[in-house]
């Protein structure tokens, strides 16, 4: 998929339900700081047997920050209603999107944050960031954990590889500072927050933090890494269709809790 591309995926029938899978509620796919939206291609191919999927990829050779990115998302969202997916870096476009659009029927935060997941502090050493001069062991080892495999792996080192430096700088920098917060507690639609048990990157203060914000979240824990979605896309397939189940039927979520 090029940058700043949107690709669909048409969605076959449902055979255990009378709807239509055109009809069903569409999701759209934001991604990781990587801002391509490659690696979620399992992921999309399991969601778009049940409903249309939206990958919405960001320009690689601009260093946007999180206002231009969502003004960027929000030209390219669907017509109709539609659930929100944020993954890691893109949870605060998908919240402030859910927040002020009123066709979002849904939202779902992967291995995200409302709040900055590491100390502010940092944000003059972004300057310094570059993901492809560091040891592509310690990557791989706090983004896929014990679920690494050599597809995983050399998938994730071809697209860190062309990665401008420039644009994974800006984009650190912008997940250094931001807060959502008051954006989430504002949202009237659903939410699921689905999380790694062993996420080295966004850990249970993320999801404290989220469901301070927002108690009617629910929270669904996975034995999975940061890149949930890409070492589990069969789990987190069926968490998110079941959830949007919900949204279609006009089911409201129960409470969060945090285990």
């Amino acid at each position: 998929m090029h940058a700043g591309s949107n690709e669909f995926h048409r969605a076959s029938s449902r055979r255990d339900s009378p709807l239509n899978a055109s009809s069903r509620i569409p999701i759209v796919l934001l991604p990781g700081m990587d801002g391509t939206g490659e690696l979620l291609d399992a992921l999309a191919g399991r969601l778009s047997r049940f409903r249309p999927v939206h990958i919405v990829s960001y320009p690689l050779d601009k260093p946007l920050g999180y206002d231009e990115l969502t003004a960027f998302v929000t030209a390219r969202l669907p017509e109709g209603r539609f659930a929100i997916l944020g993954e890691s870096f893109s949870g605060p476009i998908a919240i402030e999107i859910a927040a002020k659009e009123r066709r979002a029927a849904g939202l779902i935060l992967a291995s995200s944050f409302a709040r900055y997941p590491l100390p502010p502090l940092l944000v003059p050493f972004t300057r310094l960031f570059d993901l492809r001069r560091m040891p592509l062991r310690i990557v791989e080892a706090t983004l896929l954990g014990a679920w690494s495999t050599p597809e995983l792996e050399s998938r994730l080192r071809e697209l860190l590889r062309r990665l401008p430096r420039e644009t994974i700088q800006a984009r650190a920098a912008s997940a250094l500072r931001v807060d959502k917060r008051q954006a989430l507690r504002q949202i009237a639609c659903p939410a699921l927050c689905l999380h790694g048990r062993f996420d080295r990157v966004a850990g249970k203060r993320c999801v404290r933090q989220i469901l301070l914000a927002q108690p009617r979240c629910q929270v669904q824990l996975l034995d999975a890494p940061h890149m949930l979605l890409e070492t589990h896309p069969g789990e987190a397939a069926r968490a998110i269709d079941a959830f949007c189940d919900e949204l279609q039927s006009g089911g409201l979520p129960g409470a969060g809790r945090l285990t």
